[in-house]
């Protein structure tokens, strides 16, 4: 089972943005996974770490991305947009934190479920949506 499918991803108007939010949905269907087999087989807790991780590292790569070409073609609420990323990260961070301190499932998957998932849904349908098509109509 897929915490969520392609088809749920709204497409933006630069194609760097569209492979990253893809990756970012294959990182977070592959923890999802690895979640629900925790659950059963102890053995994956030690992967849930290292996806978790991964997660978080692609999130601050991508994040790096948009906010170069915020700046590069002066998107006007720059500000904005980026202490969004900011502040998710930091809630990464804590996520992350928590989990290599508690190695609790259903907390992580609350995480993933209830806060990660609506807000990477709605982040791009509202901010990554308006950054793109200023983008690219700047091109």
């Amino acid at each position: 089972m897929e915490l969520i499918t392609a088809n749920n991803i709204p497409g933006v108007a630069l194609d760097f943005m569209n492979h990253d939010h893809q990756e970012a949905t294959v990182l977070a269907n592959s923890l999802y996974q690895l979640i629900e087999t925790a659950r059963e087989d102890r053995s994956a807790l030690e992967r849930i770490s290292s996806e978790l991780t991964a997660l978080y590292q692609h999130n601050a790569e991508h994040f790096a991305r948009e906010e170069a070409e915020m700046q590069r073609y002066g998107f006007p609420p720059y500000d904005c947009h980026k202490g969004e990323h900011e502040r998710v990260l930091e809630e990464m961070r804590v996520v992350l934190g928590r989990w290599e301190a508690e190695q609790d499932l259903d907390q992580l998957h609350g995480y993933l479920v209830d806060t990660m998932l609506p807000w990477f849904i709605n982040h791009i349908g509202t901010m990554d949506t308006v950054t793109a098509m200023f983008i690219s109509n700047q091109k």
